[in-house]
């Protein structure tokens, strides 16, 4: 429910916010987020509970203009594929660490998961805290720059990008797997093989904190090699996805669900590669960028519902969850076909204009 409201406020909420300085926009969407996740630890009911969790996307979503602008204000464009796989591997960390730390909160705290959702404030308090303290933003002359075409006619210019629409194309499938094995995973492995929480959260905390560091070292091995072998990279890691997922459904050993969850990460080091798609776009503005990573985020979170909502009804047609993380795993068939369809462009190559 947290990523609903990207597929419907995406676009507009990009739009909107990439008009604001990126320091100021970044410390209110903290501080809204931890307000959400209070909502959420207090919630009488499940109405409010669910205004909480869209409310928290919302606030997660309209953050990322702000990224996009601090890019530009502090990096040089060779450098964006870089910044990105190392913003990757941070999310990694703390996303994976935040899986396997979890159960453990959540026994410390008596099994009371709004005490949990309240240790998550604090964090989120305390990063509002630092951000306001101590992030920091430069002019640029990008930042004067005139919109192109207009305000509306800047969104015309970012959805005539084929290649949006295929880097997005390619976390979709992706996205739709992660979802569907971060919400339905630990529970085949609890009912079908007695495995705890602590162990089944541990296994996919490896993966995601696996993918961030494998996709800082993708991204300098990207810029150093010829468009074909790049898309072979990203054609190779899709099948490895596909492959990886399944096999998590065939076992019960630890010691081999920990290092096929690995492979798993390997396959997430394409992340950074289509996620720096955007700011490669050419003659692209730095305020058009916000509103272009949104269009591939909007692809990507629309993954995110569909990935346990198919399960789901899979699970309840068929009555077989393993079955159902089966046919789910299939989905990230879409990377390999981004890689085959999508030119992997540097900051270095000639690139065609919009709609070519």
């Amino acid at each position: 429910s947290a990523f609903f409201g990207n597929l419907v406020l995406a676009l507009p909420l990009s739009w909107w916010m990439s008009r604001y300085r990126p320091k100021i926009l970044t410390t209110i969407t903290l501080a809204l987020a931890a307000i959400f996740l209070l909502i959420q630890g207090w919630a009488p009911n499940f109405a409010i509970l669910l205004i909480g969790r869209l409310g928290y996307g919302v606030a997660t979503l309209a953050r990322e203009p702000a990224r996009a602008l601090l890019m530009h204000q502090w990096f040089a464009p060779r450098e964006f594929i870089v910044v990105n796989s190392v913003y990757n591997a941070l999310f990694g960390i703390v996303v994976g660490g935040g899986l396997f730390a979890t159960p453990f909160i959540l026994a410390g705290a008596g099994d009371d998961w709004r005490a949990v959702l309240y240790a998550f404030v604090a964090v989120a308090t305390v990063m509002t805290i630092l951000w306001a303290v101590l992030g920091k933003e430069r002019a640029t002359d990008s930042d004067s720059s005139p919109a192109s075409d207009g305000q509306f006619g800047l969104i015309r210019r970012v959805l005539n990008y084929k290649d949006l629409w295929l880097s997005g194309f390619g976390f979709m499938g992706a996205t739709m797997g992660w979802s569907a094995f971060l919400t339905f995973y630990p529970t085949l492995m609890l009912d079908a093989h007695q495995m705890s929480l602590n162990w089944s959260g541990a296994i996919l905390a490896v993966g995601i904190v696996v993918g961030g560091f494998v996709g800082v070292a993708l991204s300098y091995l990207v810029m150093s090699i010829g468009s074909g072998r790049r898309k072979n990279t990203v054609q190779a890691l899709g099948i490895l996805m596909m492959a990886s997922y399944f096999a998590m459904t065939l076992m019960d050993s630890i010691p081999a669900l920990l290092i096929i969850s690995a492979l798993n990460g390997v396959a997430w080091g394409f992340w950074p590669i289509l996620n720096s798609v955007p700011f490669y776009l050419p003659g692209i503005r730095s305020r058009e960028v916000a509103v272009a990573l949104s269009l591939v985020m909007t692809l990507a979170s629309l993954g995110v519902v569909l990935g346990p909502s198919i399960t789901g009804i899979i699970q309840e047609r068929t009555d077989d969850l393993t079955l159902a993380l089966r046919i789910v795993s299939i989905a990230p068939i879409s990377l390999t076909i981004a890689g085959t369809l999508l030119r992997i462009r540097t900051d270095s190559e000639p690139s065609p204009q919009p709609g070519n």
